[in-house]
């Protein structure tokens, strides 16, 4: 690979841009590599006369000759869900503070997809990688990944035997927290967990938790309604259309996310005016939900937050001392006017 410069003209070598100015071509060297070793004044004019003479710095080409990637792969199961995009943005801000680039490789759960993209990243070097593994990911998916050395934290999903570093939400939390608000703060007596896949492991602990403490305050557990399904806003708004046409919905839902949320408001709406209400809760807070009519109740999990502090994980994994939480926030409720909090 050469340095490069203005298509079609004579390459720009760096040794150029180090005559030009009379200095060394290790000094040139080192204002492209962004390094606190030069002056302020030195860089500026470094930099000011190579784009005078169009000189492009090729990174790849320093990457061969120091055997240092900037990249970091985002390998997420959905880029198109609001969530995920919002913990990409706090994975984006904490890495690209530092110089990194992340790269978002989206893997639509498919295990296959998932272990192509984290092959490709090992063998083109990167320097660390933030994954929420696919659905049906098992241990075996990520044991290439843990032997290769490369740097990787998983998001939000846990798999069972595998020793890399997690960053998740607490799932039991945010079970109590849904269970004494609806039953407490509106007196529910029957409720539902409404959506996820039954293989998320958010799901799983969630709903176990929410479960537990429905059942030991004496209240009711509806069972048809709580049966798991894909946590997204059409797939929700078709169960609940078709579980409404069967008879009234529970009095208290807690939603798999807003974006389940999302769906089964839009169905009770469409309900006969005068029916009991069902206060709906959701989970995750996005940015959307207080602007939805009516506004949507949820569990914050601060999303955006959350992926700052697993930038800053995966910093300290790859050996630097990062200042700032390396502990997911706490959940908490934001009542708005879905649940009836007005």
């Amino acid at each position: 690979m050469q340095e490069g410069g203005r298509p079609g003209a004579r390459r720009v070598r760096m040794i150029d841009v180090a005559n030009s100015l009379g200095l060394s071509r290790a000094t040139v060297s080192l204002v492209m590599r962004d390094s606190p070793l030069v002056s302020a004044a030195t860089r500026s004019a470094v930099l000011a006369e190579a784009e005078r003479l169009g000189y492009i710095y090729n990174q790849a080409a320093a990457n061969l000759r120091t055997q240092r990637n900037d990249l970091v792969g985002l390998v997420m199961p959905d880029v198109m869900n609001p969530f995920v995009a919002e913990v990409s943005l706090g994975v984006q801000e904490v890495l690209g503070e530092v110089g990194y680039f992340v790269m978002i490789a989206n893997t639509v759960d498919r295990t296959d997809l998932q272990g192509q993209i984290l092959r490709s990243l090992v063998e083109h070097r990167a320097a660390g990688v933030v994954s929420i593994p696919a659905l049906t990911s098992t241990a075996d998916d990520f044991a290439g990944i843990g032997r290769s050395g490369l740097p990787t934290v998983l998001l939000l999903r846990r798999l069972d035997g595998v020793d890399l570093p997690f960053v998740g939400t607490d799932e039991a939390a945010i079970g109590r927290l849904g269970a004494a608000h609806l039953l407490d703060v509106h007196a529910c007596r029957r409720v539902a967990y409404f959506g996820g896949d039954p293989l998320a492991s958010p799901r799983v602990g969630r709903m176990e938790s929410f479960q537990r403490a429905v059942t030991e305050a004496g209240a009711g557990w509806d069972a048809v309604w709580s049966e798991p399904f894909e946590a997204t806003t059409d797939a929700a708004y078709r169960r609940a259309t078709e579980l409404l046409t069967a008879g009234p919905p529970p009095d208290g839902v807690l939603c798999h996310s807003d974006n389940v949320a999302y769906g089964l408001v839009k169905a009770l709406s469409q309900g006969t005016p005068g029916e009991r209400p069902c206060a709906v809760l959701g989970i995750d807070d996005l940015h959307q939900s207080a602007m939805w009519n009516p506004s949507i109740s949820s569990i914050a999990t601060n999303p955006v937050e959350l992926g700052r502090v697993c930038g800053r994980v995966l910093l300290s994994e790859m050996g630097m001392a990062i200042q700032g939480r390396d502990t997911p926030p706490a959940p908490e409720i934001h009542a708005r006017a879905s649940c009836g909090c007005h």
